[in-house]
C-alpha cells in the first residue's frame, strides 16, 4: 500500500467533508462567524460582511468539495488496485493534480467571489 496515496486520499476526503459542511451551513444560513473555518480575512469583519462573503463564495466552496471528493476517490481506487507502490505512478499524480485544482478553487475562486461581493460593503464603512 502506498503511504502517499493513503495520505492524499485521507486528506482530500477530509477536505471534501469540511467543504460540504461549510457549503450546507452557509446555504442554511447557520454558518456563524469564527476564526477557524471559512474564508481567511473575514473573521474580523462585521457579521453582515462575513455572511455576504460566504454566501458569494458558497458555490466555489461546493465545487472545491466535489473536486476534492473526486480526487479522494481516485486515490481510493489507486489504493484498491495496488497502484502507487512505486511512488510516482499515474494514479498518484492524477490524485495530487486534481487535489491541487480543488485547493485552487477554494483559495482563488471562493476568495475572489467573496471579495467582489463585499467590495462595496467595505468601501462604505
Amino acid at each position: 500500500m502506498s503511504r502517499l496515496l493513503l495520505i492524499l486520499g485521507g486528506g482530500l476526503a477530509l477536505g471534501a467533508i469540511v467543504c460540504g459542511i461549510q457549503f450546507f451551513l452557509i446555504r442554511a444560513g447557520r454558518f456563524r462567524r469564527n476564526p477557524y473555518l471559512g474564508l481567511p480575512g473575514y473573521s474580523s469583519e462585521t457579521d453582515k460582511v462575513w455572511t455576504r462573503a460566504h454566501e458569494a463564495a458558497a458555490p466555489w466552496i461546493g465545487r472545491a468539495g466535489v473536486v476534492a471528493a473526486v480526487s479522494a476517490a481516485v486515490a481510493g481506487i489507486g489504493l484498491a488496485t495496488g497502484a502507487g507502490l512505486e511512488g510516482r505512478d499515474v494514479v498518484t499524480v492524477a490524485s495530487a493534480s486534481i487535489g491541487v485544482i480543488a485547493a485552487g478553487l477554494y483559495v482563488f475562486g471562493a476568495n475572489y467571489a467573496a471579495h467582489q461581493a463585499t467590495k462595496r460593503m467595505r468601501r462604505r464603512r
